[in-house]
């Protein structure tokens, strides 16, 4: 038997899948339960294949449990989520950033890849890592919720698709996108929050700021050095995220695990806005 961190992660994580349906549901609908189970197994054995430096598994199981505390936290506060909203909100979390991955959708071959529009396919500059795949990863990912859940008696495939469309980002200035109570905005939210309150995100700005090397973002926006991606972050957050993740923030406040999560995303915020102090400088 060997040590496999990434097995013990997924493991970990389907456990808790299943425990955050059953402890809101208890024994209402227990193959919804087993469904949620089987999803986040299949979709992060097949994340956990990507060369992505930061996309990768642990930002996903990140995004999917803050996610899950959002929704928790709606239903404590008003009630009427049911479970069949839980299943789709938790399966578009856990396939929001599938299209990362090189090989997931069916046209994937010889070094070409599906973009998600119709039968496009693009070629990738050689050496170039899952992260290549960014400005096509949402529609990637909605071809993959076609591909695998298209015509199932339970999952809803449109309506998944219609939430991951919304974690496109920067946020489309149409108005369906400007959604910030409903599941769609929610499933943003959690996209942002749990990138944003991740306890180790500052550590992993290296990686993002490498990805974003990868696809011209760096260029586009005048970072020429991890450390210019960091300085900017509380006005990211500010300006870019905020707007979008009120209502969300409002129902982490409801949980205990919820707090700790705005803590943690305030903590990264000040610790940037305050570096002098957190380097010891003053």
């Amino acid at each position: 038997m060997y040590f496999n961190a990434t097995e013990l992660l997924i493991d970990d994580f389907v456990n808790k899948l299943k425990t955050g349906y059953r402890r809101t549901y208890g024994g209402w609908k227990p193959e919804y339960e087993d469904i949620i189970g089987w999803v986040g197994s299949m979709a992060l054995e097949n994340i956990a294949n990507s060369d992505a430096l930061y996309h990768n598994v642990e930002h996903t199981i990140l995004v999917t449990l803050v996610g899950q505390e959002i929704l928790r936290g709606k239903h404590i506060r008003e009630g009427g989520v049911s479970p069949e909203d839980w299943l789709h909100f938790i399966i578009s979390l856990v396939c929001h950033d599938i299209g990362y991955v090189k090989g997931v959708c069916r046209q994937d071959h010889d070094g070409k890849y599906a973009t998600g529009k119709g039968d496009e396919m693009v070629a990738l500059p050689p050496g170039s890592s899952d992260a290549g795949l960014t400005p096509y990863h949402v529609d990637r990912a909605k071809l993959f919720v076609d591909e695998r859940f298209g015509g199932h008696k339970l999952i809803d495939a449109e309506l998944i698709k219609r939430n991951i469309e919304l974690t496109r980002f920067p946020v489309p200035a149409a108005e369906d996108h400007q959604d910030t109570v409903n599941y769609p905005g929610l499933i943003r939210a959690s996209d942002l929050i749990g990138q944003l309150s991740d306890p180790r995100y500052l550590k992993k700005i290296c990686a993002l700021f490498y990805e974003f090397e990868e696809t011209g973002v760096n260029k586009a926006l005048g970072y020429r050095h991890p450390e210019d991606l960091r300085r900017n972050y509380p006005k990211f957050y500010w300006h870019g995220v905020f707007p979008y993740v009120k209502t969300a923030v409002q129902y982490l406040l409801l949980t205990q695990q919820g707090k700790q999560i705005v803590a943690n995303l305030h903590s990264n915020v000040f610790e940037v806005e305050h570096s002098e102090i957190a380097f010891g400088l003053s």
